[in-house]
């Protein structure tokens, strides 16, 4: 529900911004939620005069995010380690376990990374290329031949490992401009029934120090 402002409250506000006043700092002096600020807001030019500082302030906050994403990537690079054979395979437990089929050992999302993760861990517990199809949802404004192209070129397998692709009507380009990819292990009961084993296992191990806390 929207924060309701007074005339007196919006006037302020709208005060500060016309003295060059970025969203945060009117959030701050005033006590007003950012989101308030933004609507109540909307619209108004900063004079000439002031707009030089506002862009200022503005790199100065992307430059301050910038600096906080590089020191939080170094943190976890060091938290991290070399990221081992079992912590591979714990990755994948947890993506099968997140996004997986139960009924085969089979992942589809539009995420390239997500998809790549799950791929390269497949090879760890030593699950070769040539025992993996693809298969693709795409929606009907979607060039099929750019898809197929950009998901075969995604997870490094041939276009011929494509089997299948789904047209869905409905536009939906914008967030899924490739469509999605499923990626499935041929022949996998043996290796799902592996990571279903350790899910259950984890699971209740888990379950046990929750109750027992």
């Amino acid at each position: 529900m929207y924060r309701i402002l007074s005339d007196e409250q919006h006037k302020y506000l709208v005060k500060l911004r016309k003295q060059g006043k970025s969203i945060p700092e009117i959030s701050r002096e005033t006590g007003t939620p950012i989101t308030t600020v933004q609507r109540h807001i909307k619209g108004i030019q900063v004079p000439l005069e002031f707009q030089t500082i506002l862009r200022e302030k503005q790199g100065g906050s992307k430059d301050r995010a910038k600096g906080l994403r590089a020191n939080i990537n170094v943190k976890v690079e060091k938290l991290l380690g070399k990221i081992s054979q079992r912590d591979y395979l714990f990755l994948l437990i947890g993506l099968y376990w997140g996004e997986g089929t139960k009924k085969d050992f089979t992942i589809i999302n539009s995420d390239p990374l997500l998809l790549q993760t799950f791929i390269y861990c497949l090879r760890t517990l030593g699950i070769t290329d040539d025992r993996l199809s693809l298969s693709l949802r795409v929606h009907a404004e979607i060039s099929i031949s750019k898809a197929r192209a950009f998901w075969a070129q995604t997870t490094g397998l041939s276009e011929q490992l494509i089997e299948r692709i789904e047209v869905i009507e409905g536009k939906k380009k914008g967030k899924l401009p490739h469509g999605m990819c499923r990626v499935r292990v041929k022949s996998g009961i043996r290796d799902r029934l592996l990571i279903q084993s350790a899910i259950a296992l984890i699971g209740k191990e888990c379950s046990k120090r929750i109750v027992s806390i």
